[in-house]
């Protein structure tokens, strides 16, 4: 099984089309994104099966 890879802020953020301010306003201030995970020390990331997750939630393809 391949492992998950982790997306950055600028690949979720490009993925969107949304500024990086706008994802952690979604997450920090309406908690309407998926919590961020902590690697490396103190990057932040998210998983790409959970990004996927939320994109189907919202009915983004």
């Amino acid at each position: 099984m391949p492992q998950d890879r982790i997306m950055s802020l600028q690949e979720v953020s490009a993925a969107l089309n949304r500024d990086p301010k706008t994802i952690w306003r979604w997450w920090a201030k309406e908690k309407r994104f998926p919590k961020p995970i902590q690697f490396n020390g103190r990057c932040l990331g998210w998983k790409a099966s959970v990004f996927q997750a939320w994109l189907e939630e919202q009915g983004v393809d």
